[in-house]
């Protein structure tokens, strides 16, 4: 029996929490605190758009890596990070508390953060599925992440694709950064 759209988008976001999960288990090591994964939100068409997403927070000065997934799920994936956040996730990362960071540094980094991260999302998927599943090399959006992301997804999923968000919360429940997942169909 085929799956309708719905049970499909459901078994899809229930596969993007896992690698959410496990992806917010990663960067809790290399933030050095708990990170937790809220359930996921599934948008659409107008309600996937950047100045409609639920919480487009992070505004121009947001980071973004993003990935195509090839194997058992074709998809793209992309961690956003709100430009605080990317700024300290940057600094814990290199060691440099104060002072400016040259682009390079801050660059390699997020890109760096995004294949852990992206790794460990296609290993929850593919443990999950039995099967085999590998991130592309990144892409960096080093400002206006949510639209890059918005571009990217369209021209490789479509317009009203689905796109699954998890956000990724500090223990105070700050916003670190987003997950999302729009697959191919």
């Amino acid at each position: 029996m085929d799956e309708t759209p719905k049970d499909e988008i459901d078994r899809l976001a229930l596969l993007a929490h896992a690698g959410a999960e496990q992806a917010a288990d990663a960067l809790a090591q290399l933030v050095g605190h708990a990170v937790v994964a809220e359930a996921p939100i599934v948008t659409s068409g107008e309600d996937a758009q950047p100045e409609r997403a639920a919480d487009a927070r992070g505004g121009l000065d947001a980071t973004g890596v993003f990935f195509e997934f090839g194997g058992c799920l074709e998809a793209i994936v992309g961690i956003l990070f709100p430009g605080d956040s990317s700024d300290r996730l940057v600094r814990r990362i290199v060691g440099i508390e104060e002072g400016e960071l040259e682009s390079p540094i801050v660059e390699s980094a997020l890109m760096e953060v995004g294949n852990i991260l992206a790794s460990h999302v296609a290993s929850a998927i593919a443990d999950r599925l039995a099967a085999r599943l590998l991130p592309s090399i990144p892409s960096l959006a080093m400002s206006d992440a949510e639209r890059a992301f918005a571009a990217f997804a369209e021209s490789s999923t479509g317009a009203d694709a689905a796109r699954i968000e998890s956000r990724l919360l500090d223990p105070d429940g700050r916003l670190i950064g987003r997950l999302l997942l729009s697959p191919r169909y």
